[in-house]
């Protein structure tokens, strides 16, 4: 049994993973078909691309002269679609995926991500105008007034940092500018109440200053029905503002600040509960499924949904605050022989949570949660001419940070019910904290063999210390901090007994109070050889190594599981990259394989805790490709096509689906599930997009302009412990702009999710079900189909 993309009643007939696969490959092939035809043999029926210019290796650049899987979308791209938050992004981006947990926010690209844990720093490093955005509830943050993103597959170690394993994402945020300019766009999606306000205004303050202010405010009230809350969810609150200064005193310096806030609040989650399964059945021929054990249990009404239908069980008064702040001092000297470049970043957040963790309408299990995390960096570099045989790149980083993770797992008065008397209204309450440092010096040099091959070598060095505190301890409240110790010894043998917990409690075992240092250093080299093959085709072939820093696990509940070590990567990638048609087209094409060592994992340990170790080693491979053609003066195509193949090929210690016979290491005791030979979560084999943009002038004034984005994702395992229910068919995802407008105004209609597609992202299992032997899961949904008007303003 799989989890399929299915359709709602009486919408189109897609509800085959087969059709759907043949609709997308057709889309995307017909979309390459066009673009080889366009070059083979077209006539001059178009204006030029606009060149499209990235910052990728740290120096502007056309992105056709860039060595690196890369895709770009630039500011009016992501108005046209829409696009507000990672989530969005990930459908017009192929090979990258994000979802939300359970507990946390997670990113993939290429199929490599990073898991649950507080602790890990992200293997997709996001950087924000040359910042790292390392943890993962930044992901949460909403973005706006962007010039652009950059996605960039495959490590970026010498240039971005040690935690860019899988690749980064690099957002450039709008710049001040000369000319008075500004706009306020509203968008209202009534199905699910979703309003949102953007505005900016820019321009010059003096001679020598510019300054600009950008707002967004975004609410809805949710996709998810909670019958027990008589609400939908989750119900979603945004505001930011962000003011920026530029100061260019003359033709050689400039330097730009940048002060951020964010707020981004929630009430509810969009989980449910997708499936109970029994293995047994009761005498009188009921099955024995979680539900009606529970009802059997006296806890009637507990779970009243297991099926995918955007209806969830909860009864916890869930919420989800997070409060950012940040600030950016860039500043730029030229030299004469180079550039200077000073990038100084202070970032902080707060996050305060509570989760309903037993997916039920009873209060059996509850997560409290509150994080703070401050950070500082500085990085310097030079950067030479162009205009010279022999360039280069060389600077220096420095990063200092404080992660604080307090939380209570809260066992309530219906945990009775379930046999575990013992444990009602008790919390078990984890304080964790851990203070980072690190430097890195870096340096990159290119030099040009001949006038078309070139040799590009780089190579950074890495330090980094942690230190790292934890303690666990049996507390009398389940919903709040700093409340008295549990000294009851029944309440303690049980925890540890029947849970698995070591605690810090008087009386309570081996004691949990753990404080641990780690440090780590690396070299991580990279080579590149670029030759021009024509002189618009660049052909490259590379060379490249990345480590991700280890640490000390927050979430475990034992401390056999407290440090986890530092994963490393070797991957090799060839491509081409090219502008056809006198610059009407533009093609790429890269080829990789890469090989992981120690990827870091975080896996459901069946109970109310999650293991962290990790995984052995990893192999992926597959191609990347990408084009862009102007087919007329009004008509564009971009397409792109990734293949993934993803096995792990040593990895003896992975957490067991339900009812899965270990056969792998044995570890604390416990014997594990061999995952060698297994592909891992969230790696379908095909992804791809086809975007198809009409421009024409309908009057002297009015034009219309319209966007269509179809989006393929093939079949993949959403499961954490990588179950085979959780396997979901392939789906394909439409979206549509379109509208009128002139220079000051525009209105437009949205349609996102045309087909009105029926996702699961992420699954795991439910707690304590499988103690009758039931195989009960949720999940997270993407949202169905959303239909709204859009109107802006220019000035």
């Amino acid at each position: 049994m799989t989890i399929s993309a299915q359709r709602r009643p009486g919408s189109p007939n897609f509800q085959s993973g087969e059709t759907i696969m043949k609709v997308s490959r057709y889309l995307i092939g017909a979309g390459l078909a066009a673009l080889i035809v366009a070059i083979d043999g077209a006539e001059a029926l178009a204006q030029q691309l606009d060149t499209v210019t990235v910052t990728a290796q740290r120096r502007e650049q056309a992105v056709t002269d860039v060595p690196i899987a890369i895709t770009v979308l630039e500011g009016q791209t992501l108005n046209e679609l829409s696009i507000a938050t990672l989530d969005d992004l990930q459908l017009t981006v192929p090979n990258f995926q994000v979802t939300q947990t359970g507990i946390g926010t997670q990113m993939f690209i290429r199929g490599v991500g990073t898991g649950n844990d507080p602790a890990f720093e992200q293997s997709v490093a996001q950087f924000i105008d040359g910042v790292s955005y390392g943890r993962a509830q930044l992901i949460r943050a909403p973005f706006f007034d962007l010039e652009r993103v950059e996605v960039l597959r495959g490590p970026q170690s010498v240039l971005f940092g040690k935690n860019t394993v899988a690749g980064a994402l690099s957002l450039i945020t709008a710049a001040p500018t000369r000319e008075t300019t500004g706009y306020v766009t509203a968008t209202w999606m009534p199905e699910f109440g979703d309003r949102q306000v953007d505005a900016a205004v820019s321009g010059p303050l003096s001679e020598q200053l510019m300054g600009r202010l950008a707002v967004r405010y975004y609410e809805t009230d949710g996709f998810v029905s909670n019958p027990n809350k008589g609400r939908d969810e989750p119900s979603r609150e945004q505001f930011a503002i962000r003011g920026s200064l530029l100061f260019e005193p003359n033709d050689r310096f400039d330097a730009t600040l940048k002060l951020e806030h964010n707020r981004f609040d929630s009430r509810g989650r969009e989980i449910e509960v997708v499936r109970d399964v029994n293995t047994q059945t009761l005498p009188n021929g009921v099955p024995l499924t979680f539900a009606n054990a529970l009802t059997g249990a006296g806890l009637p009404g507990a779970i009243t949904n297991s099926e995918f239908n955007f209806t969830r069980d909860a009864d916890s008064d869930e919420f989800a605050d997070n409060t950012l702040f940040n600030a950016t001092l860039t500043a730029n000297y030229d030299l004469g022989f180079g550039t200077l470049t000073s990038v100084t970043g202070y970032l902080d957040y707060s996050r305060d949570e509570l989760a309903d963790l037993d997916f039920t309408n009873y209060f059996i299990l509850t997560g409290l949660l509150s994080e703070d995390y401050d950070q500082f960096t500085q990085e310097v570099r030079v950067v030479s001419r162009q205009d010279q045989r022999l360039r280069w790149i060389a600077g220096g980083f420095y990063q200092s940070s404080t992660l604080t993770n307090n939380d209570i797992t809260g066992f309530g008065p219906d945990i009775t019910n379930l046999g575990f008397a013992p444990l009602a209204n008790v919390g078990l309450e984890r304080r964790y904290k851990t203070d980072s440092t690190a430097f890195a010096l870096f340096g990159e040099l290119t030099y040009d063999l001949t006038d078309r091959l070139r040799l590009i070598g780089g190579l950074r060095w890495t330090t980094e210390d942690k230190d790292a505190t934890r303690q666990i301890a049996a507390t009398t409240n389940p919903l709040g901090f700093d409340a008295p110790l549990v000294t009851d010894p029944v309440v303690l043998a049980t925890i540890q007994a029947g849970l698995g917990v070591e605690l810090n409690n008087p009386g309570g075992g081996s004691g949990h109070d753990l404080s641990q240092s780690r440090s780590e250093s690396r070299l991580t080299p990279s080579v590149t050889v670029e030759f021009d093959a024509t002189d618009d085709v660049m052909i490259f072939a590379s060379y490249k190594e990345g480590f991700k820093g280890g640490g000390f696990d927050v979430r475990g509940n034992r401390t056999a599981f407290f440090e986890f070590a530092d994963e490393t990567v070797r991957t090799y990638e060839a491509g081409l990259r090219s502008d056809l048609m006198a610059g009407r087209a533009q093609f790429n094409a890269t080829a990789y394989f890469s090989q992981y060592s120690n990827l870091q994992i975080s896996q459901f340990d069946g109970t109310i805790g999650f293991n962290v170790g990790n995984a052995g080693k990893t192999e992926i491979s597959g191609f990347d490709i990408d084009g862009r053609i102007a087919l007329t003066n009004e008509l564009s195509l971009a397409a792109g096509v990734s293949y993934l193949d993803f096995e792990y090929t040593d990895f003896r210690r992975g957490n067991c689906a339900f009812q899965e016979t270990p056969d792998g290491d044995i570890v604390d005791g416990v014997q594990l599930c061999d995952y060698t030979g297994r592909r891992g979560r969230f790696t379908p084999e095909w992804t791809g997009f086809a975007r198809l943009s009409y421009d024409r002038p309908v009057t002297d004034t009015i034009d219309f302009s319209s966007v269509l984005n179809v989006a393929y994702t093939g079949s993949h395992n959403i499961h954490d412990n990588l179950d085979p229910l959780g396997n979901v068919d392939g789906y394909t995802m439409v979206d549509l702009r379109a509208g009128f407008g002139t220079e000051r105004w525009e209105v437009a209609l949205l349609a996102r999710n045309l087909l009105d597609e029926k996702v699961l992202t992420f699954a795991a299992n439910v707690p304590f079900a499988s103690s009758v032997g039931a195989n009960t899961q949720y999940a997270v949904p993407l949202r169905p189909r959303v239909v709204g008007v859009q109107a802006s303003l220019r000035f």
